[in-house]
């Protein structure tokens, strides 16, 4: 099992980009679900997301859907990564497996 940190590069324009979620993704999992994105952005929305080119405040990402109510973790990895837009990780990643992210 890969750790938190782990970065795999991007092999394609399917492939989710190298975004480090840092601490926030370990939160994000261990969070009680169902949640919504005011609730997310309350509580984590100072955290930042690193990307290759920039830097982005957790509740910039989330500002266009707080009313949403996310399942679980990789509900909130998807909303993540359309609002940097990028499509979802590729169809060999599992919702739930992060690997792809740091």
């Amino acid at each position: 099992m890969a750790n938190d940190n782990t970065e795999l590069g991007s092999e394609g324009p399917t492939r989710a980009p190298n975004v480090s979620f840092g601490p926030l993704k370990r939160a994000l999992r261990e969070h009680r679900y169902p949640v919504t994105a005011a609730e997310l952005i309350e509580q984590y929305g100072g955290a930042e997301l690193e990307t290759r080119t920039a830097t982005e405040r957790f509740a910039r990402l989330l500002e266009d859907c707080e009313e949403t109510q996310f399942r679980e973790p990789s509900d909130v990895r998807e909303a993540v990564l359309d609002a940097l837009g990028y499509d979802d990780a590729s169809p060999d990643i599992a919702p739930d497996d992060w690997t792809s992210l740091r």
